[in-house]
């Protein structure tokens, strides 16, 4: 139910809805649950579409990248470099950086997770120089 409630309220993309989405988004990053936080995360990459600068200020991308990349669940792993990536590429910047720190945790999520996060994965680490 938190889950739908966040993905409901992420997909509504008006100005007027982003400050009722921060609170549950910001405690959906956290939830016990992982299919909250996974959820949470691609909520994230929906709300840069619709305000950015909300997603930069709030410290959005900091959470997806130093706590939801070092998840212990793959599936929040692999939607947090999902998000990261759309976000990077409809930003033009590069909020993804991947360090030998990160390959091991992005590795550890690859053989856990679904084929739609392997991809994004692999997308990720193919970006590694």
């Amino acid at each position: 139910l938190r889950a739908l409630a966040v993905r409901t309220m992420g997909c509504i993309q008006l100005p007027e809805m982003t400050e009722y989405l921060l609170e549950p988004l910001t405690k959906a990053c956290r939830d016990p649950d992982p299919y909250v936080r996974k959820t949470a995360a691609l909520c994230i990459a929906k709300l840069h579409d619709t305000s950015p600068e909300t997603v930069q200020e709030d410290g959005y991308i900091e959470m997806l990248r130093d706590t939801m990349l070092s998840d212990a669940n793959p599936t929040v792993v692999s939607n947090a470099v999902a998000a990261l990536a759309e976000i990077s590429h409809s930003a033009g910047r590069n909020y993804f950086r991947v360090t030998m720190e990160t390959i091991g945790k992005l590795l550890q999520a690859l053989n856990e997770c679904s084929e739609w996060g392997q991809v994004a994965i692999l997308d990720a680490l193919a970006m590694y120089q």
